[in-house]
């Protein structure tokens, strides 16, 4: 039996839909469901931020110090705690507890169903060298069907003074 020997790390150049999927807008999921979703998503986050060193009370501390507001470990431990629905946590607490966490990725938990992609640095450049060939395509293209709608000879008449 042959053995698999592609490589698992490199993904592959043309499955661009898997690493940006294009989505649509999706209804509205119930708000609870959203809660629990974000504090489920932030507890892994906590789980791997542990792993890179930074358990929850240095999270705590990172968030304290970005907000100019004294932010607990218990405090941490509400926000991760699905079953803790009044104890949500606003948007300025959550995108200091993602600089906290170092876990970008918790944007994406956010965008989930709204049809957007979150790309960062080198992605993003990347997608914006796109947009602009196809900016200048569409350009090219433009002046080729006006230079075919342009007369071959141009009659301009000199005014005699």
């Amino acid at each position: 039996m042959a053995k698999d020997r592609r490589d698992r790390n490199t993904h592959d150049l043309f499955d661009h839909e898997r690493l940006f999927p294009v989505e649509t807008p999706r209804e509205l999921e119930n708000a609870l469901d959203f809660n629990a979703g974000i504090a489920q998503a932030m507890g892994r986050a906590c789980r791997e931020a542990a792993e890179a060193g930074r358990d929850r009370y240095v999270i705590a501390g990172r968030m304290s110090e970005i907000l100019g507001v004294e932010i607990s470990k218990p405090m941490i431990d509400a926000y991760t705690s699905q079953a803790r629905e009044s104890h949500t946590i606003s948007l300025v607490r959550f995108k200091a507890f993602v600089r906290a966490s170092g876990c970008l990725w918790l944007w994406n938990v956010v965008l989930d169903g709204e049809g957007l992609t979150l790309m960062q640095g080198e992605e993003a450049r990347h997608a914006q060298a796109s947009l602009a060939r196809k900016r200048a395509a569409a350009l090219i293209e433009e002046a080729r069907r006006l230079e075919k709608d342009a007369p071959l000879i141009i009659n301009r008449r000199r005014g005699t003074s």
